[in-house]
């Protein structure tokens, strides 16, 4: 028997949940049932406002009762003038997966919260295994409650609900999880070893596997106004077809200003793909990005806008990357950049003075003086051009805040080729007593 936030949905209290809100002076519950959340809420902080909406009328009346205010709203159809704004912590517990269009939920949230509100969210995983175990059954039956509870109208994944969240314009991360596993260890690790022969590894699918329900915290996401905006390429080496559709190629942030994809198969490195790719780029500008970054919606008319401004004599050196490592204003090195990676939230400032840039995704001119290092392989090369861009003294790279999600299969162990890797970068900038990386220090002996 597994107890979770769905048992006794109307006088439940999801404790998880509750301590993922932030503090906050003013919050809105969606899916309040009864007020318990708000009302123990208020009790350990008795300045708050607590307001409610949910769709049950009698449950609503009782909510009234220990919130500030609670409103009987049919989502899916009434409009949320009548709740007011200025809410700096939205939260919603177990109701996404009821409405018809979430998305459409979500986006009308920015405009009735607060520049740095947050929002925090419980979400069912229907990637969990009694799921699977039901699927490889082929019986689906749906339940009174639970994942397969049959008044859910969708079904959210990890990997599927923070799309939904950044195509809404929020910004999500994995902050705490209930977990159910299963009774059946040959089961698990049939999965497992079953799992690892399209390169998932262990770390990954138990993950996913056994998180039951997903605590989510959210904060927003940078605006990006639609309009005018020329289209880029975007270039990708692929070996893994299926994550390229769900990834890459389903991104919406790429069909808004109808970029061009250039896809390489049997590339024996980094830099071989990437110059197969810029033969086929028409585009003046290229991203060079792997098959399993997302491309949220807005993201498309912020990068077109931003390689817009670049200066045409400036373009051929411009080095722009989404997350690394720069030098701050005392030349020490800091992180920077902003990604969703894999599960978590990954925001720091920007910065025109990069000393290391994550491979994920990188964006220069079709005309770019910067070439990869075919010896490097598949790692470290970004890392490369910002070393070789002062060595040779170019202009150093730049970071900017565009909310791309890297939905990568891998975990933090690193592969003996970035090792290899490593040491070819170390021998290329002997001068250099440290270079800097997300994935740690690289030390020039």
């Amino acid at each position: 028997m597994v107890t979770t936030a769905v048992d006794n949905y109307y006088d439940g209290l999801n404790e998880k949940l509750l301590h993922a809100v932030p503090d906050a002076g003013k919050v809105l519950e969606l899916g309040c049932a009864n007020g318990r959340l708000g009302r123990r809420y208020k009790e350990l902080h008795p300045d708050a406002r607590w307001y409610g909406v949910d769709l049950n009328a009698e449950a609503v009346k009782t909510a009234a009762h220990v919130l500030d205010g609670a409103f009987a709203l049919d989502l899916d159809v009434d409009s949320l003038d009548a709740i007011g704004s200025g809410y700096d912590a939205i939260v919603i517990g177990d109701l996404l997966e009821h409405l018809k269009d979430p998305e459409r939920v979500l986006t009308r949230l920015l405009e009735v919260s607060t520049a740095d509100a947050r929002l925090v969210c419980c979400i069912p995983n229907m990637a969990h295994i009694s799921v699977l175990e039901r699927m490889l059954a082929g019986d689906i039956t749906y339940d009174e409650n639970g994942l397969l509870d049959k008044t859910h109208l969708r079904f959210f994944s990890p990997a599927s609900v923070f799309k939904t969240f950044l195509d809404a314009g929020w910004m999500p991360h994995l902050v705490d999880h209930y977990s159910a596993g299963h009774a059946n260890p040959q089961f698990v690790q049939g999965l497992i070893a079953t799992a690892a022969t399209i390169g998932i590894p262990q770390q990954t699918v138990e993950r996913n596997l056994f998180m039951y329900q997903l605590i989510v915290e959210c904060t927003k996401a940078p605006a990006a106004t639609p309009g005018d905006a020329p289209p880029f390429t975007v270039i990708a080496a692929v070996n893994r077809d299926n994550q390229l559709q769900m990834n890459l190629l389903h991104s919406p942030g790429l069909a808004e200003v109808g970029a061009h994809v250039a896809l390489c198969r049997n590339s024996a490195s980094a830099a071989e793909a990437f110059e197969q790719g810029l033969q086929q780029a028409p585009s003046p500008w290229v991203i060079y990005a792997h098959q399993d970054v997302y491309f949220p919606k807005g993201s498309g008319y912020a990068l077109s806008r931003l390689f817009a401004s670049v200066p045409e004599d400036e373009a051929p050196d411009t080095l722009i990357g989404f997350a690394g490592m720069a030098l701050d204003e005392q030349s020490r090195a800091m992180k920077s950049g902003l990604v969703i990676d894999r599960i978590h939230r990954f925001d720091f400032p920007a910065s025109d003075r990069a000393i290391s840039l994550d491979e994920f995704a990188i964006a220069v001119h079709r005309s770019t003086r910067h070439r990869l290092d075919r010896e490097l392989g598949w790692h470290l090369w970004a890392t490369d051009l910002c070393l070789a861009a002062a060595v040779h003294g170019r202009p150093l790279a730049k970071i900017v805040r565009i909310p791309l999600f890297h939905n990568s299969f891998a975990e933090a162990a690193l592969p003996p080729a970035y090792y290899a890797s490593a040491e070819r970068l170390s021998a290329k900038y002997p001068t250099v007593s440290v270079i800097p990386t997300l994935c740690g220090n690289i030390s020039v002996q």
